[in-house]
């Protein structure tokens, strides 16, 4: 791939599995972080108006997982057959009704009504959510599907700061440890992890 830019928000959350991914494959890219301020003049510019967009040789590709999949047949981070992919994929979707509730949360404009959502889905939607990954992790010798690294972990590892954000649970780790430690494999690759050491600082 030429001419590699991954455009996003100065935060790890979608996109911080993608960039992950790009440097685990080494591949040489642009890592374009757009302040919010600045976000209105770049967002009638992207198909579906929302990063992150992953652009290469002028041609874009939009949508954090359709990404993530892409870059993880580019990278030789898919399944090895369609069973495989497909395990990826369940678990992917899983995790993303997850973070579509967190979303929910997050831009909630009205604080009482955000205090009360978000009490909610912790009582009532998180922790089985997450006890399904912790579970699926177990039974995949510490990773997310098919017993091996693929695109999947990476898009979890870096979905994995946010989530002790967001969740508002700094012991997220203690609660969650096959995802601690998911996410310790994953930014434990070498090339992964001077990118983590170096990246810029984000809670979320």
């Amino acid at each position: 791939m030429k001419n590699v830019k991954l455009y996003y928000f100065p935060i790890k959350a979608r996109a911080e599995g993608l960039r992950m991914m790009l440097v685990y494959g080494g591949q040489e890219f642009e890592d374009i972080r757009i302040p919010k301020e600045e976000w209105s003049q770049w967002k009638t510019k992207m198909k579906f108006s929302l990063l992150p967009v992953l652009e290469i040789d002028g041609q874009r590709f939009e949508q954090s997982v359709a990404i993530a999949r892409y870059l993880g047949r580019e990278l030789g981070l898919s399944g090895a057959n369609a069973k495989e992919d497909f395990n990826i994929d369940c678990i992917i979707d899983h995790c993303s009704d997850m973070i579509n509730k967190i979303v929910i949360v997050m831009f909630e404009p009205d604080p009482v009504q955000k205090k009360i959502k978000h009490e909610l889905f912790s009582k009532e939607h998180y922790p089985g959510m997450l006890a399904k990954l912790e579970e699926t992790i177990a039974e995949n010798d510490g990773y997310l599907a098919n017993g091996k690294l693929s695109w999947g972990d990476f898009f979890i590892a870096g979905m994995y700061v946010g989530f002790k954000t967001m969740l508002e649970m700094p012991d997220f780790g203690e609660k969650y440890p096959n995802l601690k430690a998911l996410y310790d494999r994953v930014v434990a690759l070498p090339k992964v992890k001077e990118w983590v050491a170096n990246a810029p600082y984000s809670d979320h």
